[in-house]
């Protein structure tokens, strides 16, 4: 494995600067970057340096984005910079811990809107997560509607002979055209 810092760019535009490994040459990898932005579209890419661990890669991206201000510099399409665990997103710090205007906030649902609020303000009837109701995540209605035809043959085979649970989960999984998570899943839900 192969382990590079890389600058994707927009000819006469914007810029990225990103680390990546990959098994082939760098310069042959037409992997560009996991910028976010969509109206940044690049078409060319130099490969900045090369680096014999994915930890080194990520330290000079981290010098290059602190070297560049690549969160706040307007020529780079970066929306934060790198730092050896994590991202951070402002050059000033002023988004980090209890700067960052969501410290403390969670996302809340009533099952048809959501909101952001304090953890300790949830107002009743209210629980964390998104707009789906937690009671209906395993239904037996979603369950089928979920796992299609094949978990319903699975269902009619069980039922017939329930020795087909003793055989090894790959092997099933083999059998029902699926993965191994998904019988697993399956088994459990009998």
């Amino acid at each position: 494995m192969i382990y590079y810092t890389y600058y994707s760019y927009e000819p006469f535009g914007r810029g990225y600067i990103g680390s990546r490994g990959c098994e082939c040459n760098p310069v042959e990898d037409n992997y560009f970057g996991s910028y976010g932005d969509k109206t940044f579209n690049p078409s060319c890419k130099i490969i900045l340096t090369e680096h014999p661990t994915r930890e080194e890669a990520v330290e000079a991206e981290v010098k290059l984005h602190e070297f560049y201000q690549v969160d706040t510099n307007p020529h780079f399409a970066n929306r934060a910079k790198q730092t050896s665990s994590s991202f951070s997103f402002c050059s000033q710090g002023e988004r980090i811990g209890e700067g960052n205007p969501c410290f403390g906030k969670v996302r809340v649902t009533n099952g048809k809107n959501e909101r952001v609020v304090y953890e300790n303000d949830i107002p009743s009837g209210w629980w964390k997560g998104r707009s789906r109701n937690p009671k209906e995540y395993a239904t037996t209605k979603s369950i089928t509607y979920t796992r299609g035809r094949m978990y319903d043959d699975f269902l009619k085979d069980v039922s017939k002979d329930e020795s087909i649970l003793s055989l090894p989960i790959r092997k099933l999984a083999e059998v029902y055209q699926t993965s191994h998570t998904s019988i697993r899943r399956w088994k459990k839900s009998l």
